[in-house]
């Protein structure tokens, strides 16, 4: 016992002696009164005994309040700091995202000139020298262009990995097509002739736009294509795209299938593929050696999205990965003149090498494509250069199209004559591409079809083109074969929507 205690106790020690001496005392003279004694005694002890306990109580209650109150400013503390660390997170994240997005349309835009007035000039007369000169400004563009995607998409993924713990999905409306055709451009563009051919099916039960998570999707695409491609020297590598089971309004499973014809794998390796650092990875051969996300991360990424992966493959008979997600329907589908013309729609579609389509392009760069597919176009582009050159290379296919500036230019241009497409730049001054979309999907009762023919080339931007009512998105640098393939592509679609008017 402490010496306050002690202390405290004393005056208790006293009374208690004090009580009983008079106890003694009158019991020889009086027994009642002995007895009365007793039972204040006893009331002064139980009186004594509450006291004690009541003040114990509120000491320990204090003490405990003073606890909480500390503990209290340490949390808040900490909650202070844990909310100063995202902020900084999170703006550190804008930014990174803001710089790559600043240094892609930057360097695009540029090189959108660039390579497009050279592929203009090799189509001129020219001597051999000249010839020469303007094959080495194009080989050197490309290269520098490939040199870009690679930065770019190899500081995404890396940066998607990093953020990969604890993720959730991002829920948005995007094209299966588009996805599909994005992540197969990277690679076609890397192909010379003579490699492997590079095809792909989407079957027609497929809905055009679903709901879900498409750069994770990306992302797995990615990586199961370019390990295809690099077991594959020749023969082939085939992405089909299909439904398993019947669609809802609520639930779609979709199944993707990467097979090749490349070297394959051995049986006692597949179990191990998705597992880690596996036997296949550890090959001394350098170009079986993995890159980009791993099977691993493959794995995590489609079991993530609801579904599985899983590997086929026999030794010299190629392999077959397939993996399927869960996902639903667009919930706002896209507002257009032309919903649902997918013309590729449960067909084989070859992605072929830059020579052939240089060749398929030559072709077709007349004013007869213009006579095949008649349009109305108007083109919003801001910069002088891709003005003259998209204005140039439409006028070679045989079409007189307007221009305007900006997106105000473009209300007002649609305001006096009906145009049956759009090409439409996303960053224009007074006001951008998304916002004279949105305004004419809401102004216009004869819709027409707009293509994003933009240099924001980074995960999301063409989701947002999307989002904002666009219809089809060309990425700058524009290949003209690509360009071409949008023109037949939706040409086809509205001159059949009206040849259908006219019918009725």
């Amino acid at each position: 016992m402490s010496m306050s205690n002690r202390i405290t106790m004393k005056p208790f020690y006293l009374i208690f002696l004090l009580l009983c001496t008079i106890f003694f005392v009158l019991l020889r003279y009086s027994p009642w009164w002995s007895l009365g004694v007793v039972g204040a005694a006893m009331l002064f002890s139980a009186f004594h005994f509450y006291k004690s306990r009541l003040g114990g109580a509120e000491s320990r209650s204090r003490d405990l309040e003073k606890e909480v109150g500390d503990l209290h400013l340490q949390l808040d503390s900490s909650i202070a700091k844990e909310q100063r660390s995202y902020k900084e997170a999170e703006t550190a994240k804008n930014v990174k995202r803001l710089l790559l997005s600043t240094v892609n349309h930057e360097v695009r835009t540029p090189m959108n000139g660039i390579l497009g007035m050279a592929t203009l000039l090799v189509e001129t007369s020219l001597n051999t020298d000249q010839r020469e000169y303007v094959d080495t400004i194009r080989h050197c563009g490309e290269n520098l262009l490939t040199a870009v995607n690679d930065i770019l998409v190899s500081d995404l993924l890396n940066y998607s990995k990093a953020e990969l713990a604890g993720d959730v999905l991002e829920k948005s409306d995007f094209e299966v097509c588009n996805c599909v055709e994005e992540v197969l451009k990277i690679f076609a563009e890397r192909m010379g002739e003579g490699g492997p051919e590079l095809a792909y099916r989407i079957d027609e039960q497929v809905p055009e736009q679903l709901n879900g998570d498409r750069k994770r999707l990306s992302q797995v695409l990615m990586n199961l294509v370019e390990n295809a491609l690099r077991y594959t020297l020749k023969g082939e590598v085939f992405l089909d795209v299909r439904c398993r089971g019947k669609a809802t309004d609520s639930r779609l499973d979709l199944v993707f299938e990467v097979r090749d014809t490349g070297s394959g794998i051995a049986p006692n390796k597949i179990e191990g593929l998705f597992k880690g650092i596996n036997s296949v990875e550890q090959d001394d051969r350098p170009e079986r050696k993995q890159s980009g996300l791993g099977l691993v991360v493959c794995k995590k990424l489609v079991e993530l999205m609801g579904g599985n992966i899983a590997v086929a493959s026999e030794p010299d008979q190629g392999a077959a990965f397939t993996f399927n997600i869960l996902a639903r329907p667009a919930l706002r589908p896209k507002h257009s003149l032309v919903n649902g013309a997918f013309a590729g729609s449960g067909k084989i579609v070859v992605v072929r090498s830059a020579k052939l389509q240089e060749e398929k392009r030559k072709r077709t760069m007349s004013e007869d494509f213009a006579r095949e597919f008649p349009l109305r176009i108007l083109v919003a582009e801001d910069h002088p250069v891709n003005q003259k050159l998209i204005l140039t290379v439409l006028a070679r296919l045989g079409y007189s199209a307007a221009l305007a500036r900006n997106g105000k230019e473009v209300l007002e241009m649609v305001d006096h004559e009906p145009y049956d497409l759009i090409l439409m730049d996303v960053q224009m001054p007074e006001m951008d591409g998304l916002e004279a979309t949105r305004m004419l999907r809401l102004c216009l009762d004869r819709q027409p079809v707009i293509i994003a023919m933009t240099a924001n080339a980074m995960h999301g931007d063409q989701d947002a083109c999307i989002q904002a009512g666009m219809d089809d998105y060309v990425c700058k640098p524009v290949e003209l074969d690509e360009l071409l393939v949008r023109l037949e592509k939706w040409g086809t679609a509205i001159k059949a929507k009206k040849q259908e008017s006219i019918i009725k």
